[in-house]
């Protein structure tokens, strides 16, 4: 599989961070485990961007057509004047134009207090898990992924559908 993974914060709008750690062409090496290591926790979360930025990473240089884009966090979208149901409506937002692109997407929070009706109010009913420690991943992983990338497939054919419909609409009209 083709990875790549990179770390993200935001303190405003004009300030969001995307750090790569690992890029596709990158090798799994010890470099790669240091870059890991040094990771910290800090800043805010603006959500949308994060998905926005990895869904044109995965457009851009996945180089596969099953695309996945996994957002490790809390699921929270806060950052200044980013919180509450604007911060939910813009995540929302930028994972539907993921998953019209056919990108699968999945929240993990990871030994974290996150709240299951948060995060299902901004990834849906099946796109995120909480896990008790990074071991039980391994245990849900397979069933996790492939749930993600069965509904972006489906919003994807929705979406084509709803594309030809308007398209034969416009026709229709311009031939009347």
């Amino acid at each position: 599989d083709r990875v790549s993974l990179h770390a993200f914060r935001s303190m405003g709008r004009a300030n969001v961070e995307v750090t790569p750690v690992k890029r596709f062409g990158d090798a799994a090496d010890a470099a790669l485990l240091r870059r890991l290591a040094s990771l910290r926790a800090g800043a805010y979360t603006r959500l949308g961007a994060a998905i926005r930025h990895g869904t044109a990473l995965l457009e851009r240089e996945s180089g596969t057509g099953q695309r996945l884009l996994v957002v490790l966090s809390d699921g929270f979208a806060y950052d200044h004047g980013y919180e509450g149901n604007y911060g939910q409506a813009d995540a929302r937002r930028a994972l539907v134009e993921a998953r019209r692109s056919g990108i699968g997407c999945l929240c993990l929070s990871v030994g974290g207090v996150a709240e299951s009706e948060e995060l299902g109010r901004v990834f849906g009913s099946a796109a995120h898990a909480t896990l008790q420690d990074a071991a039980e991943l391994s245990l849900r992983a397979r069933w996790l992924f492939t749930s993600a990338l069965r509904s972006a497939d489906s919003q994807r054919r929705q979406w084509s559908r709803a594309d030809r419909s308007r398209s034969r609409q416009l026709d229709d009209r311009r031939s009347a």
